[in-house]
């Protein structure tokens, strides 16, 4: 059976997103559970798909994993949306004790957390291990996402800093991007990177200039430091197009590898 890598363990974000991903295209895939997206990456080179957690509604692209993507040699294969709601679990004082809570949900709750001062945040590898760990204390609070809350918790539901949050998940193929094998849907999105040979006054305004001149419409753009050198940045591009101008999509691509290192992530749907 094909493997796909996950951000472990069971129960995590990343694990639902699995879940919705075999359901939604009836694949067969057997689970690999990892502690962090570094292994989630280096075994995705030996199994079929992995999944990576990439945008969230309230703290934007996950820049290391941006840097992962770029250097995995991975494919992006499709992208879901999961709504991600918190929780706060507590025994009892809940002003004093130990807050577990996971390194990017602390980020999505800021506003609650400051509402407690007294309470010292504990970080931990993955919403799960906050669950346990609080389990184990017996003064122990936790911000742990909402499918975890048992019945039987003291809780305090919904302490994201805003109720609508979402998270943008990727799942990665392990294989090349073919502009050419690909069949254009009603609707796509493309992920690519451009790098310039070199820098120069100007160089960002003709990349963008080639995708307004043939009216393609970018959604999103980043820098991203080459770590080679001082001021030199890979520009993270992603765009949204239909059937109808995938043929222009191409004609662009090809005309800014006249002057720029162009590498396409992806082609792909976005599965609700």
């Amino acid at each position: 059976m094909k493997k796909i890598a996950i951000l472990g363990p069971t129960k995590t974000y990343s694990d639902l997103c699995y879940h919705q991903f075999i359901g939604q295209t009836g694949l067969s895939l057997e689970p690999v559970y990892f502690k962090n997206m570094q292994q989630v990456i280096s075994h995705a080179t030996t199994f079929s798909y992995a999944i990576m957690p990439f945008e969230n509604t309230l703290e934007g692209y996950v820049q290391p994993h941006m840097d992962l993507l770029l250097d995995s040699g991975l494919a992006i294969d499709c992208e879901l949306r999961l709504p991600i709601d918190f929780d706060f679990v507590y025994k009892g004082d809940k002003a004093t004790g130990n807050l577990y809570v996971q390194y990017a949900t602390k980020n999505q709750c800021l506003k609650f957390i400051e509402q407690y001062p007294n309470l010292k945040v504990i970080i931990t590898e993955s919403n799960v291990d906050s669950y346990h760990q609080y389990q184990a204390d017996p003064s122990g609070n936790a911000i742990v996402p909402s499918h975890l809350t048992q019945a039987s918790d003291l809780a305090i539901k919904g302490v994201a800093d805003e109720s609508h949050n979402h998270t943008r998940f990727l799942v990665l193929k392990n294989q090349s991007v073919s502009l050419k094998r690909y069949q254009p849907k009603l609707e796509f999105k493309v992920s690519l990177v451009i790098t310039p040979y070199q820098d120069r006054p100007g160089l960002l305004y003709d990349i963008l200039k080639e995708f307004s001149s043939h009216s393609v419409n970018l959604i999103s753009i980043m820098s991203r430091p080459t770590k080679k050198q001082m001021g030199n940045y890979h520009f993270f591009i992603e765009l949204l197009s239909t059937d109808t101008q995938y043929e222009t999509i191409i004609l662009v691509i090809e005309n800014l590898k006249k002057d720029f290192d162009v590498k396409v992530l992806g082609i792909y749907q976005v599965l609700e």
